[in-house]
């Protein structure tokens, strides 16, 4: 039986401030799925990859980004190969961006700022200095690491007004930053694209509750399957650590019937491997030669 390398691509755009390294060019996309599709089959993550008699390859993005399908999206199809999407539903038909873009916006940007940021919040409530870009960054990392571990969806909201507040911003995003749109989604062709979900909001589900877990996750599939009008059987986690999700995540994919779900830790697919926490490894903007390199890492484990 075959083994399968699933890869976890997020953005493939040329947008230049990307702090969490998420954005591949559309120029080194293309170099990759070229080279990649000329050493593997590629398959989808819905597949029955049980049936595999040699090794494969499996493209996957998370979050949903709307540069999935104005750039890899067109790549994908020209050479003919295949890919699943996971589509954090929340900023669907919305301007907002995703709440890491939105926390880059307010302390990352050429423009002037207050000398200091006053958080005010019970638990976390402090001054902040933002006098320069030195100071801005280490508050960007602090606020991001707060965020994603610490800081539920409620209390995330109210750090973005005050933060709305103190810099003058609208949440309204930038374009380039935008999640796909409905007409986006439904003009993707989904014999080569598996749409699947992966939550409302974006949150670090081993946060959460067992029945906030259980909104989440299902609003997130009732989402995709009404704009579709068919199911969807996969997902994926949330930032996806082995720490990001716990056991009422996966008994609630369980309960809904996912065919597969996927995780985000570095591993290979095979026979033994839970269906509900499959590896994934994730791609960065690599030159090919690198990008060659790297996945003979992958396979090696």
């Amino acid at each position: 039986m075959g083994k399968v390398l699933t890869l976890l691509y997020h953005r493939v755009t040329d947008y230049k401030n990307d702090p969490q390294m998420l954005c591949v060019t559309p120029v080194h996309f293309e170099e990759q799925i070229k080279w990649i599709s000329s050493e593997y089959k590629i398959v989808r993550f819905d597949d029955d990859w049980g049936e595999l008699t040699d090794d494969a390859v499996c493209i996957t993005f998370d979050d949903g980004y709307r540069d999935n399908f104005l750039n890899a999206v067109p790549i994908l199809n020209s050479l003919n190969q295949l890919a699943t999407i996971f589509v954090s539903t929340g900023n669907i038909d919305t301007k907002k961006e995703m709440w890491w873009d939105e926390l880059e916006r307010n302390f990352l940007l050429e423009k002037k700022y207050h000398h200091s940021f006053v958080l005010k919040d019970k638990q976390y409530g402090a001054e902040f200095n933002t006098v320069d870009k030195a100071h801005r960054e280490d508050v960007y990392k602090t606020f991001h690491w707060l965020l994603n571990n610490f800081v539920g969806i409620e209390k995330r909201n109210d750090w973005f007004s005050q933060l709305q507040n103190w810099n003058g911003y609208s949440r309204d995003g930038r374009e380039e930053n935008y999640s796909l749109q409905t007409r986006d989604l439904k003009s993707i062709d989904l014999k080569n694209i598996t749409i699947g979900a992966h939550t409302l909001n974006h949150p670090r589900l081993s946060m959460l509750t067992y029945a906030e877990q259980k909104y989440e996750i299902t609003q997130s599939l009732e989402k995709l399957e009404m704009l579709f009008n068919r199911e969807i059987n996969t997902f994926s986690y949330p930032f996806g650590g082995k720490a990001d999700y716990n056991s009422d995540s996966i008994k609630i994919c369980q309960d809904l019937y996912m065919k597969r779900v996927a995780a985000n830790f570095p591993g290979i697919w095979d026979e033994h491997t839970d269906e509900f926490q499959v590896p994934r490894n994730i791609v960065r903007d690599w030159e090919l030669e690198i990008f060659k390199q790297k996945i003979k890492e992958f396979w090696r484990g």
